[in-house]
C-alpha cells in the first residue's frame, strides 16, 4: 500500500465539480486580481474567525511581515525557536531583530512585540507581557476564534488544513488602522502616497476557490479530530509503554498536523518510507546567525508528522497504525 502524507490529486476530486466551474467562472468574467471574490472571501473569513477584518494576502508570511509594518514595529520582536524558519523570516525582513525563546517559553528582555506561533493546530499560550500581539496561526485554522490579539496572521499554502492550489495567505484584526494599512499595502498604496507598498496580492481564482473549501472546512476539522483519535486509540499502548509520545489532546485542536515523539525517528522514518508510507521530519533548521535553541532542537530531532490529511480513509489509517506497531515489536 502506498500512502502519501497529502494526497493532491484526492483534494482535487473531492471538490473537482466546483472547482472547475469556479476556474471557468473566473476566465469567463476576467475577473483575476482584486475582483468581487476576494471582498467576498475577505467576508467570509473575518465571520469565521471572529473578526471585523480581514484582508487576503499572498501568502502566511506575508501577512507576518506586514503586521509587523502595520504596527510600526522596528526593535525586537520575541518568537518561539519552535517554528519554521518563516516566522524569523518575516521579523528580519520587516526590519525587526528577533528574541528567540525555547520551549520553556523564557523571555529574557522586554521586546517591542511578540508572536506566538500556534503549531499543528494547538493553541500555544501568550504571556502578559504589555505589548502588542501577532499570532502566528499559519497552522492553526479553526482553532483560534474570537481571537483578543491586535493581528491574526493566516496561511492557506496547499498543504495547509484549508489549503488551495497556491500560495496565499490573509490577516485578521478588530483594528481599523491596521486593516486599511495592510489593505493598501498589498497593492502598493495605488491611490495613497504615504508609502511605496509592495505587491502582497492573493489573487481572484485562490479567494474564489477558497470559498469553496470554506463551505467544507468545519467538515474537514471534524474528520481530521475524527483521524486524531484513531491515532490515541490505536498507539496508546505503545505510549503507555514508553516507546512513543503522542501529541496533547487540547479541546479544540484541529490538527494541521498530527506529530509524534521518539528516540528512534530516524529509524521509524526509514521503516515507514519503505513501507510506502509517507511521513515528516519535523525540523525546521534556522540560520546559524539565529540557532535554535536546545529543548526545540532536541524535540524537533525525535519528532514525526505521520498522515492525518482528511482524505485518508480508515483502511490507510490502519495499515499506517499497524506499521508503526510492527516496527516496534520488530525491535523487542
Amino acid at each position: 500500500m502506498k500512502i502519501k502524507f497529502i494526497d493532491y490529486k484526492k483534494d482535487y476530486l473531492r471538490f473537482k465539480t466546483e472547482y472547475d466551474k469556479v476556474w471557468e467562472d473566473i476566465n469567463m468574467r476576467g475577473d483575476l486580481i482584486l475582483r468581487k471574490d476576494v471582498e467576498e472571501f475577505e467576508e467570509r473569513l473575518a465571520k469565521y474567525v471572529g473578526t471585523k477584518y480581514a484582508v487576503a494576502l499572498s501568502s502566511g508570511t506575508d501577512a507576518i511581515f506586514l503586521a509587523l509594518k502595520a504596527l510600526g514595529i522596528k526593535g525586537k520582536v520575541a518568537l518561539p525557536c519552535r517554528t519554521f524558519k518563516a516566522t524569523c523570516g518575516a521579523v528580519v525582513n520587516a526590519g525587526c531583530e528577533p528574541v528567540l525563546y525555547d520551549m520553556d517559553g523564557f523571555v529574557e528582555e522586554k521586546p517591542d512585540a511578540h508572536i506566538p506561533v500556534h503549531i499543528a493546530g494547538e493553541l500555544s499560550p501568550i504571556a502578559e507581557l504589555g505589548i502588542p500581539v501577532i499570532e502566528d496561526a499559519c497552522q492553526a485554522f479553526g482553532a483560534l476564534k474570537n481571537p483578543t490579539s491586535v493581528v491574526q496572521c493566516w496561511s492557506f499554502y496547499p498543504a495547509k488544513l484549508c489549503g488551495v492550489k497556491g500560495d496565499a495567505g490573509a490577516i485578521t484584526t478588530n483594528n481599523p488602522a491596521v486593516y486599511e494599512y495592510i489593505r493598501e499595502y498589498r497593492n502598493h498604496f495605488k491611490d495613497d502616497n504615504r508609502d511605496l507598498g509592495g505587491n502582497h496580492r492573493m489573487d481572484n481564482l485562490q479567494a474564489a476557490l477558497l470559498l469553496v473549501k470554506l463551505k467544507y472546512v468545519d467538515d474537514i476539522i471534524k474528520r481530521r479530530q475524527q483521524i486524531a483519535d484513531m491515532y490515541y486509540k490505536g498507539l496508546e499502548n505503545l505510549e503507555s509503554k514508553g516507546l512513543i509520545k503522542l501529541p496533547s489532546k487540547q479541546k479544540g485542536r484541529t490538527y494541521q498536523d498530527f506529530i509524534i515523539r521518539t528516540e528512534e525517528r530516524n529509524e521509524l522514518y526509514n521503516y515507514l518510507r519503505d513501507n510506502g508510507i509517507e511521513c515528516l521530519k519535523n525540523e525546521y533548521p534556522f540560520t546559524p546567525e539565529y540557532p535554535k535553541l536546545p529543548l526545540a532542537a532536541r524535540y524537533e530531532s525525535e519528532t514525526l508528522r505521520i498522515p492525518c490529511n482528511e482524505n485518508l480513509t480508515d483502511e490507510e489509517q490502519d495499515y499506517v497504525i499497524s506499521k508503526i506497531k510492527e516496527y516496534y515489536l520488530s525491535r523487542v
